[in-house]
């Protein structure tokens, strides 16, 4: 196993170009490159050939090509599986809209790259035959394959080479751009105001054809936004779903040669934040005679500033109204005393975004009968006649 083995390596260039020596002619190589975030390949860049295990390809039922790898000890293994759409035959070619082999939609090709115990449930992708030579019995004698794989409708992506009795050079690293922001549930970017969320994007380890950082970093996206640097930030709005998301495209030139390479990544926002509540009267554990108390409640959102009304629960379910400038609301809660005696009083106050994020907060009081002649040595009445 190489994780960027200086043996392995004859110069980095733009892109982080990884370029194998002739001794690599015609030799085994599998290499990956995944995004932080891919579940399948962990974040790492990862390379094997003939010295780390065995590589064996077979021709699959769908007439593709599947490639195993694995170490002596088995303690890494590693299979690609492609088809072409329909069962064809597997020719050299760009393969767009790849799903799941072997459940791959009719009229889609298949692909699948797992191991090491992971797998995708569902994915996307693409891949590109560079080179597929079968011999008189049909058998795959030659292979090489660049493909590009998304597990689960995931914005990370994996990017993996294979060469099989192949003296096709590996291809260029892509550009990769780095999302700064860490992802929701929703697989997007948190919203942090009612317009959006502020996006920081980073193109990291780029180098020119000498090794060297003469290069320019032009940004722009869908919304208008353009930017210079290798870092680049811009407001996504909540607009941009993850059905109709942003998308930034970065332009590097390598100023050495003028050469240009372009990359693209969608960027989604989304709120998942619920409202903050904060119960500032009753205090906990606070003594409350009678009816006498006054509920002051603050509950605010970053997104949804129109929250106008919340839940409270004492025993039985009311909502009350909350004023949307100010996110505060007061009101007295109780209609009567309890029982005479100290009742521990539970007050539950429940609130809702308009995205339908809720929260809750409780206090719990003690409630004590009001003051009249039993309990106060003060009270005065009129003696009998």
């Amino acid at each position: 196993m190489n994780i960027l083995k200086p043996r392995l390596l004859a110069t980095l260039c733009l892109g982080g170009i990884m370029l194998f020596n002739s001794a690599f002619a015609a030799q085994n190589i599998l290499y990956y490159y995944s995004e932080a975030g891919d579940y399948i390949g962990g974040g790492a860049e990862v390379s094997f050939n003939d010295s780390d295990g065995s590589f064996t390809v077979s021709t699959n039922y769908d007439n593709g090509a599947s490639l195993a790898f694995h170490t002596p000890n088995y303690e890494h293994w590693w299979y690609l599986d492609l088809a072409a759409a329909n069962n064809a035959d597997m020719q050299a070619g760009v393969y767009q809209n790849a799903q799941r082999f072997p459940f791959q939609e009719s009229g889609l090709p298949g692909l699948a790259f797992s191991g090491d115990g992971r797998g995708c449930n569902t994915l996307s992708g693409k891949f590109n035959v560079l080179e597929i030579v079968r011999d008189a019995n049909g058998d795959i004698s030659k292979l090489a394959v660049d493909f590009e794989q998304h597990c689960e409708g995931g914005q990370p992506a994996l990017y993996g080479q294979v060469r099989y009795n192949s003296d096709v050079p590996l291809s260029s690293k892509p550009l990769n751009i780095t999302l700064d922001n860490p992802l929701n549930s929703d697989k997007c970017v948190e919203a942090t105001s009612p317009t959006g969320a502020a996006v920081t994007l980073e193109a990291l380890g780029i180098t020119d054809s000498t090794g060297g950082n003469a290069l320019t970093f032009n940004w722009s996206t869908t919304t208008g936004a353009t930017g210079e640097g290798n870092k680049f930030n811009f407001e996504a709005p909540l607009t941009a779903t993850d059905q109709s998301p942003v998308t930034v495209t970065l332009t590097v030139t390598d100023l050495t040669n003028n050469s240009q390479k372009n990359v693209t990544k969608s960027v989604c926002v989304s709120d998942t934040t619920a409202p903050i509540i904060q119960i500032r009267s009753p205090l906990p554990g606070q003594v409350v005679r009678g009816d006498n108390l006054l509920l002051d409640v603050s509950i605010k959102d970053a997104v949804d500033k129109n929250i106008r009304q919340y839940e409270v629960q004492i025993g039985s379910n009311f909502t009350s109204p909350l004023d949307p400038r100010t996110g505060r609301s007061r009101q007295q809660v109780f209609d009567a005393p309890k029982a005479d005696g100290s009742v521990a009083t539970s007050i539950t106050v429940l609130a809702k975004d308009g995205k339908g994020n809720s929260n809750s907060q409780t206090v719990t009081v003690n409630q004590i009968p009001p003051a009249n002649r039993a309990n106060n040595p003060h009270f005065w009445a009129p003696s009998k006649r």
